[in-house]
């Protein structure tokens, strides 16, 4: 939610209240006051009627979550309890801050940015998760710790739990099987712990796969979206943009700023990316996927809406190490949460919305449907998703998206869960793309980024 929107909510509950000094009930447990009681025992299941908020909002993976939905009104209507599904057309955390202050809130959603976006509209699921004796080990550490406070780091067991996580969209990186053997070359290893795969033999692995400007050796994507690049580049060298545990800004640092230019080189000195122009005369058709033409030899990705037609392969993302991150952290992964309103008056019934989807089955199909591979419950090992997306892409083996995503960080190293983090985005990015441009250099993008951080967020 936006510095405006939190305002908004804040000013509407005043009014309502007479003017009354009242903070929004979530906000009053973060800070500790009022803490919730653990709701009463309910029966099997609470009767009535769920709203619910699609996250997705255009075909397939919108039909998919109508379709799983339609699964979910199958089994629990006839005892009584319903879903509506609606697509809101539009940005979900948006639409869903407009009906609170509106007084006629949704029930649930799903959103992608972590709860303090949304601080002041999500209620705290703790007594939920208390009442009904849910471990929170079920779900891997770096999924559950992104629905709390960073304050302390890693935050405690019985720290307040602002959403539950249902799905992960986690980083591996796509190889062109037949480019790397016309090539001569071995292909990279699953495994993110083979410390031959550094970030160095990647260079020289695309460097080998170069042919002029009719093939390429690297598509250009280390990280899903180009507003994130800043955040999420140095991750292959071990650095992130700040320090949760010493709520210290790191981006001025030696280590980031190496990790920067790196990528930098990559795009203006290396030549293993093609530009956009060389990039139009490989497509076979207007926006498709670079690594998709068959003349990439290596591309990031998180999935593929279309089948590759040429044999192909899933592996780690390349890392070089640095002491203080000796195992392999590259990339990102985005956990996705189930949101509660905290005005909800169907809280009981949405919790029951909500376990449905802690089933292994059920959330691996939730997974798929968001376009994803990997479930953040442990149990579930993702066998389930991992099957669904090798067959839909004619894939052998896409376990590096399991082995990578237990090791990658939360975007920007759960920068998503600093305080106004959206504001100080908002100033980073354009710097970077001056800096990416080669018109600053990356002591003076650094310098700037690490002073915004710094004045705009708090932990």
């Amino acid at each position: 939610m936006s510095s405006t929107v939190r305002g908004a909510v804040r000013k509407s509950r005043r009014s309502v209240l007479g003017n009354a000094a009242v903070l929004p009930a979530a906000v009053a447990t973060a800070c500790g006051a009022n803490q919730t009681a653990t709701p009463p025992a309910t029966p099997a299941v609470v009767t009535g009627k769920v709203l619910v908020m699609s996250y997705q909002t255009s075909s397939p993976r919108l039909d998919r979550q109508v379709a799983l939905y339609e699964e979910f009104n199958k089994e629990f209507k006839p005892k009584g309890l319903e879903v509506e599904f609606v697509n809101p057309g539009m940005d979900v955390i948006e639409k869903v801050s407009t009906m609170h202050v509106a007084g006629t809130p949704a029930d649930m959603w799903e959103a992608a940015s972590l709860w303090r976006q949304m601080e002041g509209l999500v209620g705290d699921i703790t007594p939920f998760l208390t009442r009904d004796k849910i471990d929170e080990k079920q779900w891997f550490p770096d999924a559950i710790n992104s629905m709390k406070s960073p304050v302390p780091w890693p935050p405690p067991s019985n720290a307040k739990v602002w959403g539950m996580p249902v799905s992960i969209s986690a980083d591996a990186l796509a190889y062109n099987v037949e480019l790397f053997e016309a090539a001569g070359l071995k292909p990279p290893p699953q495994d993110p712990d083979d410390r031959s795969w550094t970030m160095e033999k990647f260079l020289e692995t695309a460097q080998k796969l170069n042919k002029g400007t009719t093939q390429f050796g690297f598509g250009g994507s280390f990280t899903p979206s180009a507003a994130n690049e800043w955040m999420n580049g140095p991750s292959y060298f071990g650095y992130g943009p700040q320090d949760l545990a010493t709520k210290k800004v790191t981006i001025d640092a030696p280590g980031y700023r190496s990790g920067l230019q790196w990528w930098a080189d990559v795009f203006q000195r290396h030549r293993i990316v093609p530009t956009s122009q060389e990039l139009s005369s490989l497509r076979s058709a207007p926006g498709q996927s670079a690594f998709l033409t068959g003349k990439i030899g290596m591309d990031r990705i998180s999935n593929f809406p279309n089948r590759p037609d040429f044999r192909w392969g899933v592996a780690a993302l390349p890392y070089t190490p640095n002491p203080a991150q000796p195992k392999n952290v590259s990339g990102r992964i985005s956990v996705h949460g189930l949101y509660m309103d905290s005005e909800s008056k169907n809280k009981e019934q949405a919790w029951q919305v909500f376990k449905y989807w802690m089933r292994p089955d059920t959330n691996q199909k939730y997974v798929w449907s968001d376009g994803h591979v990997v479930s953040p419950l442990i149990k579930t090992a993702s066998e389930w998703s991992l099957k669904e997306f090798q067959q839909s892409v004619n894939v052998a083996d896409a376990k590096a998206f399991l082995l990578q995503g237990q090791r990658s960080k939360v975007d920007g190293w759960w920068f998503y869960l600093l305080k106004n983090w959206t504001d100080a985005a908002k100033q980073v990015t354009p710097l970077y793309n001056d800096f990416k441009g080669g018109k600053m250099p990356v002591s003076e993008f650094a310098a700037k980024a690490q002073d915004i951080v710094t004045r705009v967020t708090s932990f």
